[in-house]
């Protein structure tokens, strides 16, 4: 095996480091203003020794109600995925599986779906919603099942196009021997195929978590008092006078702390699965 020279990796090692403090710092460094007092938000120079208060945790919780917008978030996040898995997953199998005209050009179009700007999506969405509320009486503006089906624009996409890697990693030759014994095609898929991939599942998931509870402009669109989510809330902490630098922050590291907190719980399965599938 070849030897990397001694400089080399010194250089590699300088330039991840820098490239790392670069990423923590102001992650650091908001973190810390989310626990200073009020009087110290935007002192000059910047206070860095203080008695920490959660002050901003209750302000951003229960006097602004951070905690309806914390459970509007989850609710749209969980459900946004689980209707993708629903879907994609047995859309991924077929693409991998089976080979019928356009396949290849639908694939790549469901690609090319995860490059559309949101504001594309987010106003013929708009403009559907209106008119399926004034015209049949059907609301889906400023609900939870508007914006999951909203989301799916983007999640989808992603579900189909990183679970068709993890199945055609699998030899076709699982499903058959499977079939053989009696199964049905989607008995084989559901009892031998889906427990070999879950650790693909896994990940896939957690990807689309954080893309759904990170999502800003659709939801700015088409959310409103009864579904707004923390992200959109961030933006009320920026006025025109001032920024409240405390509070912003303090709803910052609440959106920060569950996707942390869940990419530490299933970090084994989500290497596993990052670099269990490739597509062809």
């Amino acid at each position: 095996m070849m030897r990397v020279p001694t400089s080399e990796r010194v250089l590699a090692y300088v330039i991840l480091i820098v490239m790392a403090i670069l990423v923590i710092a102001p992650v650091l460094a908001g973190s810390i203003t989310a626990f200073k007092p009020q009087i110290i938000w935007v002192s000059s120079p910047p206070t860095w020794i203080f008695e920490p208060t959660l002050e901003n945790f209750e302000f951003v919780f229960f006097t602004r109600k951070g905690w309806v917008y914390l459970r509007n978030s989850l609710i749209i996040s969980v459900g946004s995925v689980a209707i993708a898995l629903l879907l994609g997953v047995p859309a991924a199998y077929a693409f991998a599986r089976f080979r019928f005209r356009s396949s290849k050009a639908l694939m790549q179009w469901l690609i090319s779906l995860r490059m559309i700007p949101p504001i594309v999506v987010g106003l013929p969405f708009y403009a559907m919603f209106l008119y399926l509320e004034r015209g049949l009486g059907i609301g889906l503006r400023d609900t939870f099942p508007g914006l999951i089906i909203t989301y799916q624009t983007f999640l989808l996409p992603l579900v189909i196009w990183m679970m068709r890697g993890y199945f055609a990693e699998l030899p076709a030759a699982m499903e058959e021997s499977a079939m053989v014994e009696g199964y049905t095609r989607l008995g084989a898929l559901w009892r031998v195929v889906l427990p070999v991939v879950w650790p693909g599942i896994v990940a896939t998931a957690i990807l689309n978590f954080i893309f759904a509870w990170n999502e800003f402009f659709l939801a700015l669109i088409l959310a409103g008092n009864r579904t707004s989510t923390l992200p959109m809330t961030a933006g009320t902490y920026i006025v025109r006078t001032r920024v409240e630098w405390g509070n912003l922050f303090a709803v910052n590291l609440i959106i920060m702390v569950p996707v942390i907190l869940l990419t530490i719980a299933l970090r084994r399965q989500l290497v596993k699965g990052l670099t269990f599938g490739i597509l062809e």
